[in-house]
């Protein structure tokens, strides 16, 4: 009993003065790009992960019985690690994939937007294209279509469409978006061709890796009868390795 005091203290430290330790814990480990992640209240997020990861240490109480193992205190930190760890990498993971589908999606849509333009001014067109838009896109179109009534001079609110994505090619395109709204058309115009011409690649290269990873996976699973049968191989010739010893050549 005596031998499960001190982890029994660390615990409840840990949640008792859980207003003063999840704080200081969550700015202690938080990720440098995790602002870049999320729109919500980071430290929130943060406390979240804090509170849900130190469930895990409740395994320490235990702790004592095995003679304060290192072995046992390790296994007990990877996991607090892991439940701390485990949103973060499944926000970076949703991200990506996002960016995936960007990278798919955007272009296409600028050439929707193109054809509007045509016809349309660019709040018309904007509106126009909300309902073929990809569902990735939309709630940050809305935003930029409402924001864009109140003040269409104002350059910020294409600046912060897709913000989150960080991604060069939707910035550029924003701000010649802008640019055709505000100033000469016909200049913009045709730079609105040439960045479309660069985001097509987007789609070209896209396209091509989604290709590459299905072709990687059908190798693999190509590769399985032959590496089942190499297996198999290996496990015959030990098996007649073994019988001539055993019978002395």
């Amino acid at each position: 009993m005596l031998k499960n005091i001190i982890p029994g203290l660390i615990i409840l430290i840990l949640f008792v003065f859980n207003q003063t330790i999840d704080p200081l814990l969550a700015n202690l480990i938080q990720e440098n790009d995790l602002h870049e992640l999320i729109d919500e209240n980071e430290d929130e997020f943060m406390i979240q992960r804090v509170r849900k990861a130190k469930k895990t240490l409740i395994l320490l109480l235990p702790w004592g019985i095995s003679d304060y193992s290192v072995y046992y205190l390790m296994f007990v930190l990877v996991l607090f690690v892991y439940a701390l760890k485990k949103d973060y990498w499944s926000l970076r993971q949703k991200i990506k994939k996002q960016i995936s589908q960007l990278k798919f999606q955007f272009p296409i849509w600028l050439r929707q937007l193109q054809i509007l333009l045509q016809t349309n001014t660019v709040i018309k067109s904007l509106s126009l294209s909300l309902p073929s838009a990809p569902v990735l896109i939309q709630e940050d179109l809305k935003k930029l279509v409402e924001e864009i009534e109140k003040d269409a001079l104002n350059l910020t609110p294409y600046l912060h469409f897709l913000k989150m994505y960080h991604l060069s090619e939707v910035e550029r395109a924003m701000k010649l978006l802008y640019r055709y709204n505000t100033v000469g058309k016909e200049d913009a115009y045709l730079q609105f061709n040439r960045m479309i011409q660069t985001t097509t690649k987007w789609l070209r290269s896209e396209r091509s890796q989604r290709n590459e990873t299905r072709l990687m996976a059908f190798q693999w699973i190509g590769m399985a009868p032959l590496f089942g049968v190499t297996v198999l191989f290996m496990a015959i010739m030990f098996e007649i390795l073994m019988r001539m010893f055993n019978n002395g050549f």
